[in-house]
């Protein structure tokens, strides 16, 4: 039997995708066509997406296309349900903005006054340390990645503090340095459970997604946990099939929030309208933090805040398994839109959508003067590799890695996880031939006696030699 819709489901496939909110305004008929041509690559039997704008505290157009599960042709509607990856992060930022209302906390908290087993690092880390990417803490993907998990595997929300009882040390003082992380957020989900005294998942309903009428938005708290309505997710492979992407994580805070456009939009609106929350709330959203040397980051309680061409946006990306999102705000104007979609195999309609929605207002041109990347250094082959061969244990990760010479190129190497080459860059720092370095650090005699990992978010994991 074939996997692709037949007539009855084709007929439900045109009549779900032709779903046009019915004010769309006649004078920009042009609107849903230009739509519908920057979306041509998701039309059909394919993965899909859907499209919603918002005007004036309205939702003035919705649209979706092609299919939200290939294996029963379903068709994606505007009220199909996906992950918003970290889209979420910015709800977590209102629900701790709320509660500084309430008093149930400030931003300002030692993180330790409500999650006590955190170990003491020193230096305190603040609740807004978390929230503007600058605790010092582990990234919980790329630190986890060091050890045996692969893109798929489940993470669960237990682990972010796993994780940080066992560093060993702070990547960087906290304030002083931003890197984006998502471990950070997931302890901001347990926060909120320490404080209200219920389940993360429970307190959003009750407290976010009812009240604004959201009641198709849920956070997932349990693995494999059904979603009314959900799209699955793919992403093609290097012989053009769409393969399934799962995912199986318990991840809160930091992502984990399924919702639509139709909900998002209502979400949207409440920047405008302040039915939940007040209007000292969304200025705590959108306060922009800083380093300790005064440096803005542009970055709110989970949300990006930039000006572009002198007009303030508010934004946000995610990205989960085969799933992205994107939402884009004016607040001066009171306008945006919000885009959903089950696969990254299409590419990314978002410059466009930004263009059509939003080009009479804000400048979406390339910056000017814009250069070229500089050129890396070539590899020099001066390092006698000899004496960095060997293994090497990391006692916070628990994990070995070895040091092998492979036909005269040196590679880093771990049993499970395979091995990437290593290009020397000279004083003892060789580059990963899939992003990050390895620094070797020597003793008095001059012995290399270990070496300091980074893999982009996660820096400075100490390994010692343990031949």
């Amino acid at each position: 039997m074939s996997k692709f819709p037949g007539p009855a489901c084709k007929l439900l496939l045109v009549l779900c995708q032709l779903c046009v909110v019915p004010s769309l305004n006649a004078a920009d008929s042009s609107l849903e066509s230009d739509i519908d041509a920057i979306m041509q690559d998701w039309h059909g039997e394919v993965p899909g997406a859907a499209v919603a704008y918002i005007d004036a505290g309205q939702m003035v157009f919705a649209k979706a296309y092609g299919l939200a599960n290939l294996e029963h042709g379903i068709p994606w509607r505007t009220d199909t349900v996906s992950d918003l990856g970290s889209v979420s992060k910015q709800f977590t930022g209102f629900a701790h903005a709320l509660l500084v209302e309430r008093e149930r906390l400030t931003l300002d908290d030692d993180i330790r006054l409500h999650i006590p087993q955190l170990p003491d690092f020193g230096p305190t880390i603040t609740i807004k340390h978390l929230f503007h990417h600058s605790s010092g803490l582990r990234e919980i993907y790329n630190t986890l990645s060091l050890i045996n998990w692969k893109p798929g595997d489940g993470i669960f929300q237990e682990d972010a503090q796993t994780l940080v009882q066992s560093q060993a040390r702070l990547q960087f003082e906290p304030g002083t340095q931003y890197l984006y992380n998502n471990t950070e957020y997931m302890l901001l989900a347990d926060i909120v459970e320490a404080t209200t005294g219920a389940e993360f998942h429970a307190w959003m309903t009750d407290n976010l997604f009812l009240p604004l009428g959201m009641s198709d938005s849920y956070v997932m708290h349990r693995q494999g946990q059904v979603m009314p309505r959900g799209a699955a997710s793919y992403a093609r492979d290097d012989d053009g099939h769409f393969n399934q992407v799962y995912d199986n994580s318990t991840v809160q805070g930091a992502g984990g929030i399924y919702s639509t456009v139709e909900d998002l939009s209502r979400w949207v609106i409440n920047f405008s309208q302040l039915e939940v929350g007040s209007a000292r709330t969304l200025e705590r959203l959108v306060e922009s933090g800083s380093l300790a040397d005064g440096e803005s980051l542009n970055y709110g309680l989970g949300i990006a805040v930039d000006e572009v061409g002198g007009v303030e946006t508010w934004s946000h990306g995610g990205s989960s398994a085969g799933y992205r999102s994107h939402l884009l705000y004016l607040p001066a104007y009171e306008r945006g839109f919000v885009m959903l979609t089950n696969t990254p195999s299409h590419g990314s309609p978002v410059a466009a959508l930004t263009e059509r929605f939003l080009g009479d207002v804000l400048e979406t041109s390339a910056e000017e003067g814009a250069q070229p990347d500089a050129a890396e250094p070539a590899a020099q082959s001066g390092a006698d590799g000899s004496v960095y061969t060997g293994k090497y244990f990391s006692e916070e990760l628990e994990v070995f890695y070895n040091v092998i010479n492979q036909g005269g190129d040196l590679r880093l190497a771990h049993r499970w996880q395979g091995g990437e080459g290593l290009s020397y860059r000279g004083e003892d720092v060789f580059e990963l031939e899939d992003g990050g370095s390895v620094t070797f650090r020597r003793g008095r005699d001059g012995s290399v006696q270990g070496f300091e990992l980074e893999n982009g978010r996660t820096i400075g994991v100490r390994f010692e030699r343990a031949d």
